[in-house]
Order: structure tokens, then sequence, then C-alpha cells
């Protein structure tokens, strides 16, 4: 009878962490269709936001950026999130022209319109490469040409998994990669990310968030090309 009590306690307890667990989970918080909006101004950053999103400025170190060798420079960087699997990531990023040896970017072009799509070309390549590096199991689902305020810009749809010590716990993760040129040698990284089942959801909300987005002109050298 002594054992059958300690197995009742201990799969009751276990169904009370499992309870905990799953409750905390981000992949039960409700989708942000509409509601109350603020205005977020951190660092280069001013963009629109619901106010559920918790805002918080980025590590310059982190985001897989200013290695030794990258041939791109983060200047300063921004998170809007609601949980561990659902918000955006904001870079303000500039192209190291002391780097530039070999590669695309000596390779002769008919046009200015050419060397600077390969300048956009790299620098999403880089960041893709410093995603591919933050999460194993990244996979692309496809790049295409998109606009964002009306600037041609570049976009990659992705998944992966935000993995748990217990799988039952992984969490799907979607999301996207849109790089959009500011001047001639700087661009800003939006990275949009959702459950699976919610990111439709979210997709009109992210969109409100970059149509938003401008450069505090105050703490950034971006000199053209951004509205």
């Amino acid at each position: 009878m002594l054992l059958l009590y300690r197995f009742l306690w201990v799969a009751s307890a276990l169904g009370i962490i499992a309870a905990i667990v799953v409750l905390a989970n981000p992949r039960n918080k409700r989708p942000v269709i509409a509601g109350a909006w603020s205005t977020v101004q951190q660092g280069s950053f001013i963009v629109e936001a619901p106010q559920e999103f918790y805002a918080r400025r980025d590590a310059l170190t982190q985001m897989g950026m200013n290695k030794p060798n990258s041939p791109v420079q983060l200047q300063d960087a921004l998170h809007l999130e609601r949980g561990a699997r659902t918000g955006m990531r904001l870079a303000l990023v500039t192209f190291r022209t002391d780097l530039q040896v070999g590669g695309d970017e000596t390779a002769p072009a008919t046009t200015p319109e050419q060397n600077a799509m390969r300048r956009l070309q790299r620098l999403h390549n880089t960041q893709l490469e410093n995603l591919r590096e933050a999460y194993a199991n990244l996979r692309e689902t496809g790049t295409h040409p998109t606009r964002v305020q009306n600037i041609p810009a570049l976009r990659t749809d992705f998944t992966f998994t935000l993995t748990h010590p217990i799988p039952l716990f992984n969490m799907p993760v979607q999301g996207y990669l849109i790089t959009v040129p500011v001047s001639e040698y700087e661009a800003l990284h939006l990275i949009a990310y959702a459950p699976p089942h919610q990111f439709e959801a979210y997709r009109p909300v992210y969109q409100r968030m970059a149509e938003s987005l401008r450069l505090n002109r105050s703490t950034t050298t971006a000199n053209g090309g951004w509205e």
C-alpha cells in the first residue's frame, strides 16, 4: 500500500509539473490580431508594436555578427518579443568595405543596380549563415524578392525547432528573414517568427511593424534609401 501511495504521489507531482510547463509555454498564448499598440524608440529604431511585446536592445556581439572575418558589422539590434518563439528582431548592419577582397563585389557589373543587388545578396546570405549556426536544424523553405515600404528587399522563409531537454516540449517555429537596403553599404534585417499554427495570424502584425519602422537619425549613420 505504501508503494501505491508513493506511486500516486509521484504521478500527481509529475502531472502538476507538466501542467505548469504547458500553461507557461508560449504556444498557448493567443495571437495578437488587434489591440493596443505603442511606439517603441530605442537606439537606432523607432517602431510601432503591440503593447504585449517586450522590447529590449540586443548586445552587439549577439546574432552571430561582428566576427573578426565577417563581411558585416552590426551597428545596433532590437528584440520585440512576446515569447520564446513569437516576435521580431531588428538589426542595422554595415557592409565592411575593408574586407572586400574577391567575391561577387569585385566582379564586373554593367549597372550600379547590379552592384547594389550583389551587396544586398551578400548581406542577406551572411545573416542566413548566422541563423544556421544559431539553429542547427534551421530549414530554408524559399527565397524571393519582396518590398518593404516600397523598397526592394530579399526575403527567406524558414522553420526551426527550439529544443528542450524533454523532447515532448520541443517547440517548432516558423519565420522569415527580410534584408532591406538603407544606403549604399547599410541594410536592415527583419527577422519575424511565430508558432507555425499562429504564423498566419501574426503576419499582419509583423507587416504593420515593418511598415512603421523608422531609423533614429540621431544615432545612426544611415544616409539614404529609407524613409
